[in-house]
């Protein structure tokens, strides 16, 4: 694989994605640490490459000083030894370990950086007693307690000289996705935190098994040829399925609800603009759209009479409008692929300062979207007529979003909306949203 190919796929890793490099020979895996490196320091992290002084580190770090020339990176690298950070008084203790990152991303965020990213290789654990017991718990408990909580990336290193193959097994199943030969691949391997956690690594792995070979059927089958155009009508087909029943869920909310009129595409279509303008994926950009348009589907479930009221409610109306998040979340939670899509419409409520609902959860514990998806409806709601109130126009809308900045949403997430809004306005592409053209 050649670096700017390397660097391409690297580009393409989103937060909270936690990454195993497989290796014989340090230079397999020079290139792709490199381009991790690197791309980290373009999308604004910080980046944290911690040594155990036994590989020649320099060889890397030239690698990544050569590739920012006439590159722009807005991010902060730092290198620590081992004793810096994983073996602090000279013993390496999971839980210590995973307390120094949670600092580490909350230092990065507080200075203004997007999120942070760690790469580091741990063999010389195993001359420590139990150090096979150590990196497992380690490695499940960054699944556990980091990734699915903070805006953080990982790209561990193991030498497979180093390991037993029973240890490089555990490895593989500790890690979603998987670097072998330079190549990224989803891990079809991987084993949740809770198989690991309640020890019940059997039966999950019998669950990867079942998957990997459901999978490798569908794509290795010796009929696939021969299907794949029937595979292609009925793909389109499904699709064009799911995009209608999506639609027809927002316009029975719309009947249910008549104030939600056009609430539901407005909020998908500005989610997805907003998640252009800070540099989500194209995946991701598709998630933040279909979550902005079933993010209140839960509000069918809510009596009309409670949503449609024009005086105050009453603490059990307000009790009854608070499990609306919870009802949409839970609706397509069973459904795999919408597994974080049903994490943002059932956090969306959350508030930064930790005085929301459901959950009560707190700054990065809520997922990005979710946070993305809080500013999107507060804004849209404020300038639409409400049953209790008429719309406010977009500048005092923006102003009460800078208000609540660092108590009811993200302090970053609401200046780069406000700044997308206001440089959206001097462009004169308010418009071409569904309403929001009449209020400026």
């Amino acid at each position: 694989m050649s670096i700017n190919t390397a660097i391409e796929e690297a580009m393409q890793i989103q937060s909270g994605e936690h990454m195993v490099i497989l290796y014989e020979q340090e230079e397999e895996m020079v290139e792709y640490l490199s381009a991790y490196i690197h791309s980290s320091l373009i999308h604004n992290k910080r980046c944290i490459y911690i040594t155990n002084g036994d590989m020649d580190e320099s060889i890397v770090l030239e690698r990544v000083e050569s590739l920012s020339l006439g590159r722009e990176q807005s991010g902060d690298f730092i290198v620590l030894n081992k004793e810096e950070a994983y073996s602090k008084e000279g013993r390496f203790n999971p839980d210590k370990m995973i307390d120094f990152l949670r600092t580490l991303v909350e230092e990065a965020i507080a200075e203004g950086y997007s999120g942070l990213a760690v790469t580091g290789e741990i063999s010389w654990v195993m001359d420590y007693e139990n150090g096979r017991e150590l990196i497992i718990e380690y490695e499940w408990k960054l699944n556990e307690q980091i990734f699915d909580r903070y805006p953080v990336t990982a790209l561990c290193r193991y030498n497979m000289t180093k390991f037993s193959d029973e240890m490089i097994i555990n490895i593989i199943q500790l890690h979603p996705y998987l670097i072998w030969q330079n190549t990224m691949h989803q891990n079809p391997f991987y084993i949740e935190p809770e198989g690991y956690k309640n020890n019940e690594i059997a039966k999950y792995q019998v669950q990867a098994w079942l998957q990997n070979i459901n999978g490798f059927t569908n794509e290795k089958s010796r009929f696939r040829n021969m299907l794949s155009k029937k595979e292609k009508e009925m793909e389109e087909f499904h699709k064009a399925t799911r995009e209608g029943i999506i639609k027809a869920m927002v316009e029975l909310l719309s009947t249910h609800d008549a104030y939600t009129n056009n609430h539901s595409e407005n909020v998908a279509d500005l989610t997805s603009e907003f998640g252009k303008q800070i540099g989500l994926t194209e995946e991701a950009l598709a998630k933040a759209y279909y979550a902005g348009m079933v993010h209140d589907i839960g509000k069918t479930l809510i009596p009309r009479e409670i949503l449609n009221k024009k005086t105050k409610l009453t603490e059990a109306e307000y009790a009854e409008v608070k499990k609306h998040p919870v009802y949409g979340g839970s609706a397509l939670g069973h459904v795999a692929k919408l597994k974080e899509i049903s994490k943002a419409i059932h956090y969306h409520h959350e508030r930064w300062d930790g005085r929301g609902y459901p959950e009560g959860l707190a700054v990065e514990e809520i997922p990005q979207l979710s946070r993305m998806l809080c500013i999107v409806d507060a804004f849209d709601a404020m300038t639409d007529d409400r049953p209790y109130r008429k719309a406010f126009t977009e500048e005092h809308a923006l102003a009460e979003i800078s208000a609540c900045a660092g108590k009811q949403i993200d302090p970053v997430l609401a200046g780069q909306f406000i700044a997308m809004i206001k440089e959206n306005n001097a462009k004169g592409e308010s418009c071409q949203r569904t309403k929001h053209c009449k209020l400026t």
